[in-house]
């Protein structure tokens, strides 16, 4: 596969599991825990997908998200959100992701949802 995914998660343990879980589904993988860090890291790194947290220390991640999706250059690339919002916060909330998943959640469904992602933006 060797898919780029870039994981934007300021909680160190969640941060290291989906970073440890994506490169042995084959993934390379770059991990950051700051949103100060996605912009270098997505000009240097060139990402298939993004998987960030909405609540960063320094950031949120819906905007993050929408400033991307609202960029000619970066309109397709696939973005799944994280949350411990609960579901009721979750459907109260806009946002131009492609998905928004609940923590807590499966990694599997997770992995499988990124692959999902990165083939219907390939096409």
């Amino acid at each position: 596969m060797n898919n780029k995914i870039l994981i934007i998660e300021d909680d160190r343990q969640t941060h290291d599991s989906l970073e440890l879980l994506s490169m042995q589904e084959g993934y390379q993988v770059m991990a950051i825990e700051s949103a100060a860090l996605i912009a270098p890291s997505m000009s240097t790194f060139k990402p298939e997908i993004l998987l960030m947290d909405i609540r960063l220390q320094d950031g949120d991640g819906r905007l993050i998200c929408d400033g991307y999706k609202n960029n000619l250059l970066t309109k397709d690339l696939p973005i799944i959100l994280l949350t411990a919002l609960s579901y009721q916060e979750i459907s109260e909330f806009e946002s131009l992701a492609d998905a928004v998943v609940g923590k807590p959640y499966q990694v599997q469904n997770l992995i499988q949802l990124a692959n999902q992602l990165i083939r219907i933006s390939e096409n």
